[in-house]
This record gives C-alpha cells, sequence and structure tokens, in this order.
C-alpha cells in the first residue's frame, strides 16, 4: 500500500473499514476443543494403510481448498478423513499458515466467498482453525502492515461468527504491533486461543526470541488464561510454556522426515537427531510415522516442563 497510488490505496482502506483493530465485530463465544500439547502436520495420506489415531492432526487449510472457488475439495467429514488416513475420534485442526500467495486467494475471494468456504469447513468436523498469518514487511510502507493486521482480525470474526473455534494469529513486527494485539485482546474476553508462527521472518535466529517474548508480554498483560498454537520455533518453546496457560505445539518434521526414510533419536539433553532408516520399495511407513511422532512429542514434553520453561523465563 503507498498514498501515492491514490486509488488502489483508498480501495484497500475501504475494503477493511479503516486500520484500526476496535471496529472489528464481536466473535461470540466458543469453547475450546481439548488438544494435546503435540498435533502433528499431515500432508498427505499416502504410504500410510492404517488411520492415523492420535488424538489430534493438522492440516494445511489451503491445501483443501479449490484454487479457483475457495471451496473445500471434499464433500463429507468421511471423504476428508479418508483422504488422510485419520480415525474417526481424531480431531482436526487447520492450519492458515503458508506462504503469500495462497493466504492472498483466500482474501481474495471476498467476503461472500469466503463465509461459504467456512460454513463447508465447518461441515467438515474441523475442532479449531487458525487464521491466515498475513505477513508483516520491513521493506514496505507501513499502511502494508496494518493492513495485513486488520485483514488477521477480520477473518477471525468470519470464522468464529459460524461457530468454529479460532485461534488469532497475533503476527507482529514492532514492539507497538505487539502492544495493539494486546489492547485487542483484552478489550475482547471471547479470545482464549492465539496462534503464531515462527517459520519465516519470525524464526530467524537473530529474532525468534524477541517475537517469543513479545508474545510472552501479552500474555502477562491480558491477565487471563490464554491457549497459543505454535507452528515452528521449537526453541522458544520453555518461554511461552512459561507464559501461557497451554501451549499447542503442531509439528511438521515427523510427517516430512517419515517421507524422506528417517527416523527421530532423542539424544542428550533436549535434542533430536534424524537417522538415515532405508525402506523396501513399496513398504508402507506407518510404523515409522507413529515412532517419529511419538519421538518429537517427548522431546516437546521436555522442552515445556515447568523447571525448564520457569529457568527459561527468569534468565530472561
Amino acid at each position: 500500500m503507498c498514498r501515492l497510488k491514490a486509488h488502489d490505496f483508498a480501495q484497500k482502506v475501504r475494503e477493511i473499514g479503516g486500520f484500526e483493530l476496535e471496529n472489528v465485530a464481536r466473535s461470540p463465544l466458543l469453547a475450546k476443543p481439548n488438544l494435546p500439547p503435540v498435533v502433528p502436520m499431515i500432508f498427505h495420506g499416502d504410504r500410510r494403510q492404517r488411520l492415523f489415531t492420535g488424538q489430534a492432526a493438522a492440516l494445511s487449510m489451503h491445501r483443501l481448498l479449490h484454487r479457483a472457488t475457495g471451496q473445500p475439495k471434499f464433500e463429507s467429514e468421511d471423504e476428508l478423513r479418508a483422504e488422510f488416513r485419520l480415525a474417526p475420534e481424531t480431531a482436526i485442526v487447520l492450519s492458515g499458515t503458508d506462504q503469500d500467495p495462497p493466504l492472498e486467494r483466500w482474501w481474495g475471494y471476498g467476503e461472500e466467498a469466503r463465509e461459504r468456504a467456512i460454513a463447508a469447513i465447518k461441515s467438515l468436523g474441523v475442532s479449531l482453525v487458525t487464521t491466515p498469518n498475513y505477513s508483516l514487511f520491513a521493506n514496505s510502507p507501513r499502511w502494508d502492515d496494518l493492513h495485513s493486521m486488520k485483514r488477521i482480525a477480520l477473518v477471525y470474526e468470519e470464522f468464529s461468527r459460524f461457530g468454529l473455534a479460532t485461534a488469532l494469529h497475533v503476527n507482529s513486527r514492532s514492539d507497538r504491533d505487539n502492544e495493539r494485539w494486546t489492547e485487542f485482546v483484552a478489550d475482547r474476553s471471547e479470545i482464549s486461543c492465539l496462534a503464531y508462527e515462527f517459520t519465516t521472518g519470525s524464526g530467524r535466529v537473530d529474532r525468534r526470541e524477541l517475537h517469543a517474548q513479545w508474545l510472552a508480554k501479552l500474555a502477562a498483560k491480558v491477565e487471563r488464561p490464554l491457549t497459543i498454537v505454535v507452528r515452528g520455533g521449537i526453541e522458544v518453546l520453555p518461554i511461552l510454556a512459561g507464559a501461557f496457560n497451554e501451549v499447542v505445539y503442531i509439528e511438521t518434521s515427523a510427517f516430512m522426515k517419515t517421507m524422506k526414510r528417517q527416523r527421530a533419536v532423542l539424544t542428550g539433553n533436549a535434542r533430536l537427531k534424524w537417522e538415515n532408516l532405508p525402506t523396501p520399495i513399496g513398504a508402507e511407513l506407518d510404523d515409522l510415522f507413529e515412532e517419529n511422532v511419538q519421538q518429537t512429542s517427548e522431546l516437546v514434553r521436555i522442552l515445556k516442563a515447568p523447571i525448564l520453561a520457569a529457568e527459561r523465563v527468569a534468565a530472561e
């Protein structure tokens, strides 16, 4: 967004109703689903024969949608579960985190089409969705960031309005960004679940702890129990575990490493290494995937242990 391009600038301001967050419609109070500390991400159902019976599994929201219309590719919950090899009792979490093209497509469908898509997504038995993580850029006009943050808040309201439990992605690039989200969340008691991703700019070594500290400050100032759903950033889990009532970690390595025939092995004090494990041609990977989920979940459990979390927060 650039004010020198007056027509485009005005149009983008109108489409979000101004940059302020205060005029976003209030959301209904929804019950948060009971999720495990670690939710493995599953990208497809290939090379597995058995149904995954874990308490919950994460799917990419954007991979479930037709590019042209934004409508789900699946007509029923049974069809969706069969495609990704999920047991009937496994809760489904949709992750809105992605690269910019699918995020912009979602917004570009328009409000009416998004609402139809959200209603269809809810009918697929989804327990929780994290809002799209619209990007903030250091090398763009400030209005770009304000536009992205407002879109996040608007999409959160759209999902919540249809009775779908939603985690608000509080994407920030500065202290003031975090303060604005803190004010927004503190003022709205219906918000009990946040989301954050540490896989792009916020995942850089020189930035991830700063972002984690921003989140910890938000949790402290809101002064009510909050859950945060995190994707990436396993290194900052001790900080988040010491600040939030509950941390749900969307784990992506177990699935991808399984497809590459690698096995997770816990070593030393809270470390994980991956060993090559060649398999016969055509072999199913159910056992390896389940073992990798178990090992990565154990690592997360260790990192979130109260003593480690308390020590990390005290050190900061």
